[in-house]
């Protein structure tokens, strides 16, 4: 996959480094790909010459609106926003701009959230699975193996001009939530260009949407559409009050959410293209095709479908060594053969360790990678450095659906009772695909609270029957609410899952319960429903 530009602090104070920062700059305002008013032009402009000029301190929201914006001396930032509102599309479009033109350029320049004060950093080019996105050219690489999607602006259906920007600015907020993932790859469409571009010609699938409301609502609608039948496989519609303030926020959380819905694991794009690979012999597979068997193995932990996984991702690393997502996904199938002890888990802990290392290796920013790492260092009760990889991974993206149901499952496993139950609850709420294994976290939090009518709860959402897990925590649960009676027949289905968990079952509990005081409530609740454990 194609590489990426690594960001340096741009730390050099010279003349020669402020003029090359003033080529940037002139650079970004003299593109296309810019897609900003004249008056967030001058914006970047004014804020740019000052922190140049060494006046970074006296940029403030009071002097960009008496500066920039004509405001009067007695402005009231409180009643009158405009500073932050254009701040906030400011960004977007220097976002979008160093994704679709300026992934090359030597300097980026940024405007942090929380200041008006703009950053600068060298671009340095490093080997990554980072996908940018690109309509540029007709060599579209490796198209047969990654998916690709275009992304249309939004129309602007209000009958209002003024909010063309918003249509532009979805679609650019969505290209780069979908992209931030690395699993698809991502487009623009061009609105000036008549017909179908060259990535339209080959994207198996294009998202399009349209705009409508009045002074006090907006409701936007979206599509999904599968290029190869011309058929509307998804949509949905979204809708706020418009409040020009708000914009920017409406605008983030619904990319957010439709990215999940469209491009997430378990979004509408892997289970359709799942469909088409099942009919193909593990060899025949591509890359990508090989990583939706593993997420049709995740999706149910069936052992009967893990062969199937470990034989696809064993070929795609063979075909493309160098894509870290494909040793991320194999440190995980390792490590789940540990943690459920299939066959050979006795060795399956270090090459689970060693994948996991070699796919952050690939693959530094990837947030997957990182949260498999620390998946596998709480296997291996490197429990402090399973808690700073859980952190990193949330830091590289603390906002975005596609994986804060993992992030927030392995945090309050790692003991994160607050944070980590707050940022499951929050994916549940706002993204129907979620990953139905964070209600055993929940379960424990529960456990270790000794509210055992939630953790009842929570295990009626738990949809993996096939998993020894299931009659697990049923009958556990049961136990400890004085119901041993009805925990037997999950007993029954739990010895005939795994028939030597009276054995180890200590041991196949402590994989994933770090703490002794829920082990052993768990303990207790078994034998409570029949089913007593031996002793380490």
């Amino acid at each position: 996959m194609r590489g990426i530009r690594a960001l340096n602090p741009y730390a050099e104070q010279s003349p020669q480094a402020a003029e090359k920062v003033q080529e940037q700059l002139q650079r970004i305002l003299e593109s296309p790909e810019f897609h900003a008013t004249q008056r967030q032009r001058d914006f970047l402009q004014f804020v740019v010459t000052e922190t140049l000029e060494g006046r970074s301190e006296e940029i403030k929201g009071y002097t960009i609106a008496t500066q920039v914006f004509g405001r009067k001396e007695d402005f009231d930032q409180a009643s009158d926003p405009i500073v932050s509102i254009q701040a906030n599309q400011l960004r977007r479009a220097l976002e979008r701009y160093y994704l679709v033109a300026g992934n090359v350029d030597p300097i980026r320049i940024d405007i942090p959230t929380g200041t008006y004060v703009p950053v600068f950093h060298t671009q340095i080019a490093v080997d990554s699975d980072e996908i940018t996105l690109r309509d540029k050219s007709p060599d579209l690489g490796i198209k047969d193996s990654w998916p690709l999607v275009v992304i249309h602006a939004f129309q602007n259906l209000t009958g209002d001009p003024e909010r063309d920007y918003f249509g532009t600015g979805l679609a650019t907020e969505l290209a780069m939530e979908i992209a931030r993932f690395q699993e698809i790859r991502v487009s623009l469409g061009d609105p000036t260009t008549p017909g179908r571009s060259v990535a339209e010609e080959v994207a198996p699938f294009s998202i399009c949407g349209n705009i409508r409301g009045d002074k006090m609502k907006i409701k936007v609608a979206i599509y999904l559409t599968d290029n190869r039948t011309n058929q509307q496989i998804w949509g949905d519609t979204y809708r706020c009050d418009f409040e020009a303030s708000q914009m920017i926020a409406f605008e983030e959380e619904v990319a957010r959410v439709i990215a999940a819905n469209v491009a997430g694991e378990r979004g509408i794009i892997s289970r359709t293209l799942s469909v088409e690979s099942n009919k193909k012999k593990p060899l025949e597979l591509k890359t990508y095709e090989a990583m939706l068997r593993f997420y049709q193995y995740d999706w149910t932990l069936d052992p009967d479908t893990f062969p199937r996984a470990f034989q696809a991702l064993e070929h795609a690393a063979r075909i493309e060594p160098d894509c870290g997502h494909v040793w991320t996904f194999l440190a995980r199938l390792y490590g789940n053969c540990y943690s459920l002890e299939f066959p050979g888990f006795e060795t399956a802990l270090d090459k689970a360790r060693a994948f996991a290392l070699k796919g952050i290796q690939l693959n530094p920013n990837n947030q997957r990678s990182m949260s498999i790492s620390a998946l596998v260092r709480m296997f291996a009760n490197e429990l402090p450095e399973a808690r700073a990889d859980i952190g990193r991974a949330l830091a590289m993206s603390p906002n975005s659906l596609f994986m804060l149901d993992g992030i927030g499952y392995l945090m309050t496993l790692l003991g994160e009772w607050e944070e980590g139950p707050a940022l499951i609850r929050k994916v549940m709420r706002l993204n129907p695909f979620y990953n139905t294994v964070v209600h055993y976290a929940l379960w424990a939090d529960c456990l270790g609270r000794e509210d055992y009518e939630g953790a009842y709860a929570e295990t009626m959402s738990l949809l993996r029957p096939g998993v020894f897990w299931y009659p697990l925590v049923k009958a556990a649960t049961l136990g400890l609410l004085g119901r041993g009676k009805e925990g037997k027949r999950f007993v029954e289905n739990l010895l005939e899952l795994k028939p030597n968990f009276a054995s180890r079952g200590r041991a196949l509990i402590g994989h994933y319960i770090k703490f002794e005081d829920i082990l052993e409530r768990t303990v207790e609740g078994l034998r409570e429903s029949g089913l007593t454990l031996e002793t380490d």
